[in-house]
């Protein structure tokens, strides 16, 4: 027997979601009679909130919100330094209601609350996998990060720094093109060095580095065309050096999933990577800023299931 529990960011979509929630719980009775729900007040809250449920038999974690409050339950599936889910039986699945929602964007998850709600409820629960982010010498008081989508150093990390001085209810879906058109007037790209599978090393000097599950970030920029969730790899994308007024000239591909066939990028299959540089160079992930370069990516395959 499913045992259900919700939890809810109601600042999500510009706090639009608090507003719509009699609506969203409604139908959501109408499908699980019994459930619970819990509504987040602060940052991280839904990571220890999915633990602690879980530990107390929750099987079916219904999130409502964007992609933070994905990549937050996500991450309290996961408890310490393991690369096992707290329970393997229990599932998750997401009401969309953010701003960018770029998973369930790439999974094409319907938007409509209803149509969403009905998904969970009647399909079945697919093994997807998850990514796992370390810190060299990282202890307990810098554990490892997962993320289900896609992280990124470089270009794409310092645009999510800008827009985190943005409150969350004056972002738009606009809001990322925004930020990428102000980042790049002062971004230099970085000098990095990727060794990948723990023997082909890279170097260069590269604007975007996304290790990509999923295949859509930035609010619907399509990075990863090819990416699949379940597969055992990461995408690696890598773009090239790029002036200012060539990264705009090319931004376009990026909407349309075709950035991959640029001379100035190359993409690699990859199961861990490692990524060092002598330059500071930030890191994001889900579209929320974490941490910084070194950092150590890793594919944990077919880990979480996934209600899609």
């Amino acid at each position: 027997m499913e045992k259900v529990h919700v939890i809810v960011n109601p600042y999500s979509a510009r706090g639009k979601t608090e507003y719509r929630w009699e609506s969203i719980k409604s139908v959501i009775k109408h499908y699980f009679s019994e459930f619970k729900y819990i509504f987040t007040e602060k940052p991280n809250q839904a990571t220890e909130i999915a633990r602690e449920v879980l530990s107390e038999g929750f099987n079916l974690i219904i999130g409502i919100g964007g992609d933070g409050t994905l990549n937050e339950i996500t991450n309290g599936f996961f408890s310490g330094n393991t690369k096992k889910v707290i329970n393997d039986e229990a599932s998750l699945g997401m009401i969309p209601s953010g701003t960018g929602s770029d998973f369930i964007r790439f999974l094409k998850i319907p938007r409509d609350f209803k149509k969403s709600v009905e998904l969970i409820k009647n399909s079945n629960q697919k093994k997807i996998d998850v990514g796992r982010i370390s810190y060299p010498g990282s202890g307990p008081e810098n554990p490892p990060r997962y993320f289900i989508n896609i992280a990124d150093f470089g270009l794409g990390a310092d645009v999510i720094k800008k827009l985190s001085t943005i409150p969350e209810s004056k972002r738009s879906p606009l809001s990322y093109y925004s930020g990428l058109l102000s980042t790049i007037k002062n971004y230099e790209s970085k000098n990095v060095n990727i060794t990948i599978n723990g023997e082909k090393k890279i170097s260069g000097k590269y604007l975007i580095g996304a290790v990509a599950n999923g295949g859509i970030f930035g609010g619907g920029m399509v990075i990863a065309p090819d990416a699949k969730i379940d597969d055992g790899y990461f995408d690696l994308v890598l773009v090239k050096e790029m002036k200012k007024f060539e990264i705009i000239r090319n931004s376009h591909h990026l909407y349309r999933g075709t950035i991959i066939n640029h001379p100035k990028v190359e993409v690699h299959r990859v199961k861990k990577l490692e990524v060092s540089s002598e330059d500071d160079i930030n890191l994001e992930f889900d579209g929320e800023l974490g941490g910084k370069v070194p950092v150590n990516f890793e594919i944990i395959e077919k880990v979480l299931n996934f209600r899609v």
